[in-house]
C-alpha cells in the first residue's frame, strides 16, 4: 500500500533538502525554481512516481546532482 500523499511529499522535501543543502539553497528552493506546484506533485503521486524518482527529475531539470 502506498504511503499517504503528505508523507510522500515530506519524504520528497527531505530528499530535495539534501541537494539544496549541498548547493547552499534555501529549503523549498528546488521546488520553487522548477515551478513545481502541489498540483504537479499530486499528479506525479497519483501516477505512482516515487519520491526518489520525483526528486531526481526535479534536480536533473535544474541541472543539479
Amino acid at each position: 500500500m502506498p504511503r499517504p500523499f503528505q508523507s510522500w511529499k515530506d519524504h520528497l522535501k527531505s530528499l530535495l533538502g539534501r541537494t539544496e543543502a549541498n548547493y547552499d539553497l534555501a529549503p523549498g528552493e528546488a521546488l520553487q525554481a522548477s515551478h513545481t506546484t502541489d498540483g504537479d506533485l499530486l499528479e506525479l503521486y497519483s501516477f505512482g512516481w516515487t519520491a526518489e524518482e520525483t526528486a531526481r527529475a526535479i534536480t536533473e531539470t535544474l541541472g543539479l546532482r
